[in-house]
């Protein structure tokens, strides 16, 4: 029904054990009220805007098991790669989006799966005109580099999107601090230094302990 290209020699991630896990995590409602203040629709709703703000090929990187995005790749009629370093993940993202497509195999037409390292992608034959990352900036120490390497996947005039936890509760900030002693995450940050780090005036908002930020192609992050 589908296949997984990949670029690495070595299959395995850490993230292979999880997969189940963070899929159920992510839809969770409850989960992501108590944790995060927030729910699995903002997540839905902020990709959406990424899927119709133009035409052009997307790219979605970390994509995880698409339990946010499902939906709309199978409703989307642009074609797309999905990136993940877990190709446990990929093989769920796969099932994910079979099973939105009512178990039609013909939206993998122009749906591409690919096991790679996000900051290592080679320059692609094609620019995308969007670029999707959810729940990223929280695992990545240099953000500006991480954005640097995904707007050189965009054409002149693509827009990333991305989404990442920020510590803007009490509870919010407690739990990201265990998940940074754990190592799953990087030092927490609160919205306003998120919002400083990458330099941004506009563009950039809140729901509960998640920040989205959508950056041009041509915009210059420090």
């Amino acid at each position: 029904m589908w296949r997984i290209e990949s670029t690495l020699d070595d299959a395995r991630s850490p993230y292979d054990r999880r997969a189940a896990m963070y899929d159920r995590l992510v839809r969770s409602r409850l989960y992501n009220r108590i944790a995060w203040s927030t729910s699995p629709e903002d997540y839905s709703n902020f990709a959406a805007e990424a899927f119709a703000s133009a035409e052009g090929p997307l790219l979605e990187v970390a994509v995880g098991s698409a339990a946010a995005t499902a939906s709309l790749h199978a409703r989307s009629r642009r074609t797309t790669m999905l990136i993940d370093l877990s190709r446990a993940m990929l093989e769920r993202a796969g099932r994910n989006i079979a099973a939105a497509a009512g178990g039609s195999a013909h939206v993998f037409s122009r749906i591409r799966l690919v096991q790679a390292d996000l900051r290592a992608l080679p320059p692609p034959d094609e620019p995308f005109t969007t670029v999707l990352g959810l729940g990223l900036t929280h695992l990545f120490e240099d953000l500006p580099a991480l954005v640097r390497t995904l707007q050189a996947q965009l054409a002149p005039d693509g827009w990333l999107y991305l989404s990442g936890l920020v510590a803007e509760t009490i509870r919010g900030r407690r739990y990201l601090d265990l998940l940074h002693r754990a190592g799953e995450v990087t030092a927490p940050k609160s919205a306003a230094e998120l919002r400083d780090e990458l330099h941004l005036a506009e563009h950039f908002n809140t729901v509960g302990c998640m920040a989205y930020v959508t950056i041009g192609a041509a915009v210059e992050v420090q």
